[in-house]
């Protein structure tokens, strides 16, 4: 679909048996329905549980593909520890890419705390703009706020490290009372964090800033109003049968054969590290699969 495109639901055959396209507006917001032999439903985490919850038959009374209840359920995300520190010489922070120049995984054990259980990936060194490090510092104003900012032009830098977040049935996106332009309920999420993920945040924001301190930083400071989110997951996550998941390990549904999902709401867990080349993986994977039996799986 066009990204002016906005797809509502997913659609089945008579019997419930089949997926047989889907239904959208298009960029006139005129109502339009795309049959299909095989529908590949990639639009993210939070909209792939939406879209089958939307997409509710007589059938499929709870949603499509949902029998055992589990789509939206096991959302997971990355808590973010994030530590500022300015070094008194120009370590060049203007240059290089936004992410991150540096990547490490020395951490990333389950056990690599002993008072916090979970794995942790670990990056500095991102190319920092004035909006980076202005904004990290809100208590400073008038003179205060332009001494640091004249620091903090060549000598601030950031270390982020992202705590994995466990699987948790509770945390789940269900459909809201609100809807959206087309009258379609919109998703809501509930999403919290629980002791490990708490205990890994804090031992990542007390790690960070040792290694900040060691590194010769003259200020570290971190921000604890709330733990900062990223990389949301789950929701259609595999495993090996109806009972237990949503899809199999190809993204292939459980209960509609021709129906696929694919991105990071498939992932069962997520890790520390960026999920991109993880999806990436997983999702050629389920498209070689798909291709080798298209016949069957199409027919």
């Amino acid at each position: 679909m066009r990204a002016l495109c906005s797809v509502t639901r997913v659609l089945t055959n008579a019997q419930g048996t089949k997926v047989a396209g889907v239904e959208y507006y298009d960029e006139k917001k005129v109502r339009q329905v795309q049959e299909a032999n095989v529908v590949v439903l990639a639009a993210w985490s939070g909209q792939n549980s939406r879209l089958l919850l939307n997409s509710a038959t007589d059938k499929h009374s709870k949603g499509l593909n949902n029998s055992n209840g589990l789509v939206g359920k096991y959302m997971m995300t990355h808590s973010i520890a994030g530590i500022n520190a300015i070094f008194d010489e120009d370590i060049q922070n203007h240059l290089g890419t936004i992410g991150a120049q540096y990547m490490s995984y020395d951490r990333y054990g389950k056990t690599s705390y002993k008072d916090a259980f979970g794995s942790t990936y670990i990056t500095c060194g991102a190319a920092q703009k004035t909006h980076d490090f202005a904004s990290t510092r809100p208590d400073l104003f008038g003179p205060d706020l332009h001494d640091y900012m004249k620091r903090a032009a060549r000598g601030f830098t950031r270390i982020s490290m992202f705590g994995e977040g466990l699987p948790n049935i509770e945390n789940r996106i269900e459909l809201a009372s609100d809807k959206d332009e087309f009258g379609m309920p919109l998703g809501r999420l509930t999403h919290s964090f629980d002791q490990d993920a708490v205990a890994l945040w804090n031992a990542n924001l007390e790690e960070g800033q040792k290694a900040a301190k060691a590194a010769g930083a003259k200020e570290v400071w971190v921000g604890r109003a709330a733990i900062p989110t990223t990389h949301l997951h789950g929701g259609t996550i595999m495993g090996t049968d109806a009972a237990n998941s949503v899809v199999n390990s190809f993204g292939q549904c459980h209960e509609l054969p021709n129906l696929y999902v694919a991105g990071p709401s498939i992932f069962p867990t997520e890790g520390a590290s960026n999920p991109t080349y993880t999806i990436l993986a997983v999702s050629l994977r389920g498209a070689e699969q798909l291709a080798a039996k298209w016949a069957t799986v199409a027919g």
